[in-house]
């Protein structure tokens, strides 16, 4: 392989002789996965200089080869620069919520001995990716990168670095819900990767940039993430290409299209292998689809990877699962586990999740008023915390809910009129180009006709609806449409006759 900004941004840090050991390597290797792996195999059986220690331990870390991080933990274990890179990160749960502690222990190790500039900067960069809970805790998220930047700041040398800060700055504009302005910090951060060759940071930026993307403009995120699989396939890290793909599903369930996004995760799996996350995003999908079955396999799934940490979205997708089974007590049993664990990581998009499962419990049991109330609490919290997947997924709960209210209070000497909250998921799914959603409105739409009397509205509403795209996304949908395109035609049928 060519020599690449990823490996050579280290040169002006480090002596001749490793210099010369790297460019021997990368000489030698087809590709960046190889380099790390022949890297690794030198360091694990030579006696080799710390500097080289350190950089196998980084790209391991990078790659994602538990092995190969194993084995130097091993050997290397009481070195403190590289003891913090010898511990997972394939997910943005589980593994914090096991290593956060041990990680954040050997940082504070590191530091309290003379680390060079370089490598201080570098491991608080590491500790920006281990801030359990991963998608709350902003203090320790933002204390490691005020660090890193005050030393990039110190030292031009050091600027290197600069592009990962940007990656990092950019994450806590989004968590902070400004994610528009997180948009030019990723932008800075991939012209500072091209800069210096630098294709992991560059990876980086861009990752950010697709899953802020997706909040905006659903066709511009999708295009990115083609560009990001095709960077991973050049690098060819599996765990990349894994990521790659289980964050793209994540747009294809935003848009409606669950099958693509199925199929995603199903790929991702087989490229790095299974894990809690890929496995609750499907329970996820398939109790969106109604799929209660599948859903729980699914959640089960997750739990044994994640081997039962506090983590609450293990017992809130299973919570669901159950509740699409009409097993409410087990539902509201793992829901009494969700609570405490959510009030202690203050996870708002949890908190959302709880009142929403709480109001498809209530829904099952008949209570549409409190149904309704779980449901709406759910939603305001939800567009507080700018979590728009959640969004699709109340506005979908709402409108069954209010159509189940509509039926039970129907006045027949009056016109049917739509009910508020699906008049607003068909406004939202069109605004935002949610293909799949305008399809599953059109579904309940039709049981709105249909509820009314009105066949003949409810099968053209379901006829147009197979036009709104030709997509491989929504091919689940297409057969719940023409399933009950059938059942309509048959019903108008049956009323002619009679």
């Amino acid at each position: 392989m060519k020599p690449m900004g990823t490996i050579t941004k280290y040169y002006p840090f480090i002596d001749d002789d490793t210099k010369s050991i790297l460019d021997t390597l990368m000489d030698e290797a087809s590709n960046y996965y190889d380099f790390v792996g022949l890297l690794c195999k030198t360091v694990l059986e030579n006696e080799v200089p710390i500097n080289l220690g350190y950089l196998a331990a980084v790209n391991a870390w990078w790659c994602r080869t538990e092995k190969n991080m194993n084995l130097i933990r091993e050997k290397y274990g009481e070195v403190p620069c590289i003891r913090p890179w010898t511990h997972l990160h394939a997910t943005a749960s589980s593994d914090q919520a096991k290593y956060h502690d041990a990680v954040v222990q050997a940082i504070e190790e590191a530091m309290d001995t003379s680390l060079e500039d370089w490598m201080e900067t570098e491991i608080h960069l590491l500790h920006a990716f281990y801030h359990w809970p991963s998608h709350g805790d902003m203090p320790n998220l933002l204390e490691p990168i005020e660090k890193a930047e005050n030393l990039i700041r110190s030292n031009p040398r050091l600027t290197c670095f600069d592009s990962l800060l940007c990656a990092f700055k950019a994450m806590a504009k989004r968590r902070e819900g400004d994610s528009k302005g997180a948009i030019p910090v990723y932008q800075r951060g991939q012209q500072i990767a091209e800069t210096h060759g630098d294709s992991l940071y560059k990876y980086m930026n861009q990752m950010g940039m697709a899953n802020t993307l997706r909040h905006f403009n659903i066709q511009e995120s999708l295009a990115l993430f083609e560009e990001l699989y095709d960077l991973a396939q050049n690098l060819e890290v599996p765990y990349l290409m894994a990521e790659v793909l289980n964050d793209s599903s994540m747009t294809f369930e935003r848009a409606g299209e669950y099958d693509l996004a199925i199929s995603c995760h199903i790929e991702g799996i087989k490229i790095f292998g299974g894990g809690d996350a890929p496995s609750l995003l499907l329970s996820r999908i398939y109790s969106t689809l109604g799929d209660g079955w599948r859903a729980l396999e699914w959640a089960e799934e997750a739990f044994k990877w994640a081997e039962n940490l506090e983590i609450p979205t293990l017992y809130l997708q299973k919570a669901w699962a159950l509740a699409l089974l009409n097993k409410l007590e087990e539902a509201e049993h793992n829901l009494d586990i969700a609570h405490p664990l959510i009030m202690k990581v203050g996870n708002e998009g949890a908190l959302s999740e709880y009142y929403r499962i709480s109001g498809v419990i209530e829904f099952k049991r008949g209570n549409l008023l409190d149904a309704l109330d779980f449901l709406e609490q759910a939603l305001e919290i939800s567009e507080q915390s700018h979590r728009g997947g959640v969004q699709n997924i109340v506005f979908l709960d709402l409108v069954r809910v209010e159509l189940a209210i509509e039926s039970h209070s129907k006045d027949s000497t009056k016109g049917a009129t739509l009910g508020k909250w699906l008049s607003k998921l068909e406004e939202y799914a069109i605004e935002y180009d949610y293909p799949g959603i305008r399809m599953y409105a059109a579904l309940l739409k039709s049981e709105f006709y249909q509820n009314n009397e009105q066949l003949k509205d409810a099968l053209a509403i379901l006829q147009d609806a197979l036009t709104i795209t030709d997509s491989l996304g929504v091919q689940t949908l297409k057969q719940k449409i023409k399933s009950r395109i059938k059942e309509l035609m048959q019903l108008i049928q049956e009323k002619k006759v009679s």
